[in-house]
């Protein structure tokens, strides 16, 4: 068979493959199918990322409720791990709490696990004293590989084959979480000290 004919061979089932009809999955406890929902696997290739997070949201995967535990799949949606760069952070009652010693000894340890599994260290190379940022490869998700994440979990949940999550992408999506909570308890601690700083002045 001629190269030319094999790549049009492998053309023709690609474009066969895109076409495949994607079932339409409604949500619960009733209605129609989200109105972006792919109709086809190209589609499903095509979604926006405004597109994912509005799935995401209608299904109640991002927002989690009586119903979010009952669909065949789960997305596991973290929307700060998500988040866009733009987005901000905040607790649920708009303040930030102190994390006691124990938390603190806690998040310390499982971190330094979470790093130890991802960087383990080589006999013949001497450790080196990284940022968090170059520790995890997820502190600073590119829109690229944000939007080719939701993607996965957004095609995990309507049963696509294929889209299982990654074992370092767990693995970053932890450690990102404890950087944020180390760093919330930082800057409490720190806004605690200039506090008790400005009263000792005063008296």
């Amino acid at each position: 068979m001629a190269p030319t004919t094999r790549r049009n061979s492998a053309l023709a089932k690609k474009i066969a493959t895109l076409k495949l009809t994607l079932a339409p999955l409604v949500p619960l406890p009733s209605g129609p199918p989200h109105p972006a929902f792919p109709k086809t696997l190209m589609a499903f290739h095509l979604l926006t990322e405004a597109e994912l997070d509005s799935i995401a949201h209608y299904y109640h995967q991002s927002t989690p409720g009586p119903w979010s535990d009952h669909y065949p799949a789960s997305m596991n949606w973290d929307k700060d791990f998500l988040a866009k760069p733009t987005a901000t952070i905040t607790a649920a009652t708009g303040h930030t709490r102190r994390l006691s010693e124990q938390e603190k000894e806690f998040l310390t340890d499982l971190l330094k696990t979470v790093d130890e599994l991802q960087h383990p260290v080589i006999p013949s190379q001497p450790e080196s004293d990284d940022s968090s940022s170059s520790r995890n490869p997820y502190a600073g998700l590119s829109e690229k590989d944000r939007i080719r994440i939701k993607r996965r979990k957004v095609g995990k949940f309507i049963g696509l084959v294929g889209m299982d999550t990654p074992v370092d992408e767990i693995a970053g999506r932890i450690q990102a979480s404890l950087d944020r909570a180390i760093e919330r308890s930082r800057e409490e601690l720190r806004r605690n000290e200039e506090v008790m700083l400005r009263r000792r002045k005063m008296a």
